[in-house]
């Protein structure tokens, strides 16, 4: 992950600041001249810091474009711009000189994919496992069997090298729907094998989610974002997509963004005293032979998001699954707070029906007298293709901010609307993703974060995102402010 930003106190005059010298009335003062030969001597050492690879001519170097007139015996590094895998737990980078190896470490997958630099050769197979998938990058098409792949691609503005997705009936993105509409983008074909087999013909990669389809076994990458527990975890995967396109650097300044706004809201919720309870639970239908049953969620991500939005996260690994209604609604006595992921249903009308509750008790429940009742459908497609499973894995920051919504509604501006989670107390709708929602028609523009800039927070505002500017940043503008006094001395 890319170096944290740092503030820039705000100047008080409302002037900019002035750089200032000793005075001397005999010639140069001693700062000028420091100042001048500090130039001089970075001046000529501009020569010394070029990247050896483009006096040698060997073409683009961790690009877009493939390297040109490749030297083996050049000392060169393909991929200046590394990743350091902060907070994920599922996967680790290994950089060589003109191949990377990246490697899911979740279990039962511990696997290797080496990518090399277009126009360079592959390493020797027998250095690796068998089974071991090689991938000259940058990566220019692309399948996804998953929604969660297809956020995390658009984030990272390469929604131009994504030409086959599966279960295209449930992606949320207005983009790729105007893509699979307009035919840049194909749905692969469930009912014909051999059609779908052409169809992966078309891609170079396949990112898969849990297991690999017969036949892309040579191009298929398993990744394990939704496995990864913790909110940050689970959005430094776009470090992870990004080696594929070689966009580690684009992709560290958004992970630390993300980061940095993340933590933001955290120390805000941390300042409310109060800390209601939430409980993430869903109804399960009877089906087949099996009976009606509710459970409560003790999912960690859930439980690290609930905590950080400055709330007390419900336990439901004690006893997570009940078959009875009874059983269950006493469990939810302390309840402040639900968030309801059953997936059946959308109203309230349905909720109360699916928990067998009436309005004869619903002043046994704090979370029905706190109108304090959500889901995760705020944001969906025309078959009810949820968001909550696309880039709601990828923007960390943008669900902490939804659930700090939840449960301390008063840490946030009034005019703050929610993204996923929304009040069926209070009626709040569905917000519809069509394809007449795309705004970004060029492919090569990043989706953004769905998250406020934690400055505009009522508490806590400390290490907003929004008065930060880059170490390199800083470093070059004070170089230009030297320049600038050493000129005018």
């Amino acid at each position: 992950m890319a170096a944290q930003s740092f503030p820039i106190p705000p100047s008080t005059s409302g002037k900019a600041p002035r750089w200032t010298q000793p005075v001397s009335f005999y010639g140069q003062s001693v700062f000028s001249k420091y100042y001048a030969q500090s130039i001089c001597v970075f001046l000529l050492l501009i020569p010394f810091l070029i990247s050896p690879a483009s006096a040698q001519g060997q073409g683009a170097i961790g690009g877009q474009n493939c390297v040109t007139n490749y030297d083996p015996n050049a000392n060169v590094d393909y991929f200046p711009s590394k990743i350091t895998v902060d907070n994920a737990a599922l996967f680790k980078v290994r950089y060589e000189k003109n191949f990377k190896v990246v490697t899911n470490t979740a279990a039962g997958q511990n696997k290797d994919y080496v990518l090399y630099q277009c126009g360079t050769p592959a390493p020797a197979a027998s250095g690796f496992a068998n089974g071991t998938v090689f991938v000259s990058v940058p990566v220019k098409a692309a399948a996804s069997l998953t929604t969660t792949s297809v956020a995390f691609i658009e984030m990272l503005g390469r929604r131009s090298a994504l030409k086959v997705v599966d279960t295209e009936g449930l992606v949320s993105s207005p983009c790729v729907q105007l893509g699979l509409e307009k035919g840049e983008i194909v749905g692969l074909e469930d009912n014909n094998k051999t059609l779908r087999a052409e169809q992966f013909q078309g891609a170079d990669l396949v990112f898969a989610g849990f297991t690999v389809e017969n036949g892309t076994e040579s191009k298929s990458v398993i990744t394990s974002e939704v496995s990864d527990p913790g909110p940050l975890n689970r959005a430094e995967w776009l470090e992870f997509y990004s080696t594929f396109f070689n966009l580690e650097e684009s992709a560290q300044k958004l992970t630390s963004s993300i980061n940095n706004n993340y933590n933001c809201f955290k120390t805000a919720a941390a300042a409310k005293p109060t800390k209601p309870v939430v409980a993430w639970s869903s109804y399960v239908a009877p089906y087949g032979n099996n009976s009606a049953s509710w459970t409560l969620s003790g999912a960690e991500y859930k439980r690290i998001l609930t905590v950080d939005a400055g709330a007390t996260f419900y336990n439901g690994t004690d006893k997570s699954i009940f078959t009875t209604s009874a059983d269950f609604l006493a469990a939810l006595k302390t309840v402040d707070v639900i968030i309801d992921e059953t997936f059946a249903g959308s109203d309230m009308t349905s909720f109360l029906q699916s928990y067998q509750l009436t309005s004869a008790n619903t002043a046994d429940y704090k979370f029905l007298q706190n109108q304090a009742v959500f889901r995760q459908d705020g944001l969906v497609n025309s078959n009810d293709g949820r968001d909550w499973f696309g880039s709601g894995v990828a923007m960390a920051d943008a669900v902490l901010q939804d659930v700090i919504r939840a449960v301390h509604p008063d840490a946030l501006p009034q005019d703050v609307q929610y993204n996923w989670l929304r009040n069926i107390v209070k009626g709040e709708k569905k917000q519809l993703l069509n394809s007449a929602s795309c705004t970004a028609t060029d492919a090569s523009t990043p989706v953004p974060d769905r998250a406020i800039t934690c400055s505009t927070m009522k508490v806590g505002d400390k290490g907003s995102a929004a008065n930060k500017v880059t170490v390199a940043g800083s470093a070059l503008t004070a170089f230009f402010g030297l320049l600038a006094a050493a000129l005018v001395l």
